[in-house]
């Protein structure tokens, strides 16, 4: 689908679900919702999945085909095919450490996995454990003592704010499967730094509990003027010995970042 398609899809979408009524939610806990959640993200350990992956910005706007195998808690590998004027790029990203090969330029960078670097790579500015939320749609809550007895709603969600020293993490919880439809990231005047949208949702059987799963994916910094937009095709969910491989030919120039 053309981006200026995928843009309007996403604006009337937004504005659509603007224009909702908003509903009284029941009254429950944030500790409930957060074990509810943390009981659904619990049942994801692995998971690959292949699907498009569109990409727009004042520098560029491109689409291909995207490969993603996640291994909670501390790998992702991501293999595009397409966008951003690269024929073939594969990404072995870790908590600590990442590797990078360009196959168009038979380039290999590696690094640390910091949110520049990973930003830089990937086209988009997150942080590890931000990615791997966000290609998994999973997400873990500790528990605070500042939580609240009743949640708060907004948009006929749930909302969880979790505070940290630089931003404020913000997520819409949907009130009946308790799943996350939304997230936010925003500094301290509450601008809006990170936005992820999930959309398109499946039922999925995982661990013998039923589970909402999202297919479509948008992830949007407002700053930048950029925004990614992923769909899944097929995926697989705990599959069993999952791998990651990423070849390199002993010709490839190698860079390492900082």
């Amino acid at each position: 689908m053309p981006l200026i398609l995928l843009t309007g899809a996403f604006i009337l979408s937004a504005c659509s679900a603007s224009q909702q009524e908003e509903k009284e939610l029941q009254k429950i806990p944030v500790k409930k919702i957060k074990q509810k959640v943390n009981e659904i993200s619990r049942t994801i350990e692995t998971l690959e999945a292949n699907g498009t992956i569109s990409f727009d910005s004042p520098e560029m706007s491109s689409s291909g085909s995207i490969e993603i195998k996640i291994k909670k808690p501390d790998t992702v590998y991501v293999k595009i095919e397409g966008p951003f004027g690269i024929d073939i790029a594969i990404a072995l990203i870790s908590r600590n450490e990442f590797t990078y090969y360009n196959v168009q330029e038979n380039k290999v960078i590696t690094g640390p996995s910091s949110d520049i670097n990973i930003g830089a790579i990937l086209k988009i500015k997150v942080s590890f454990d931000e990615l791997l939320n966000s290609f998994s749609g999973s997400f873990h809550f500790d528990d605070e003592l500042t939580d609240s007895t009743e949640a708060a709603s907004e948009n006929n969600s749930y909302v969880l704010l979790v505070n940290k020293t630089f931003a404020k993490q913000k997520y819409y919880v949907e009130p009946n499967n308790y799943f996350i439809n939304r997230y936010s990231l925003l500094d301290a005047a509450n601008k809006p730094l990170l936005d992820v949208n999930y959309t398109n949702f499946n039922k999925e059987t995982v661990e013998g509990m039923s589970i909402n799963f999202p297919n479509s994916i948008t992830i949007n910094r407002p700053e930048n003027k950029q925004t990614v937009w992923l769909d899944y095709d097929s995926k697989e969910i705990n599959k069993k010995n999952l791998t990651f491989k990423l070849k390199v030919p002993k010709s490839a120039k190698i860079v390492r970042w900082n």
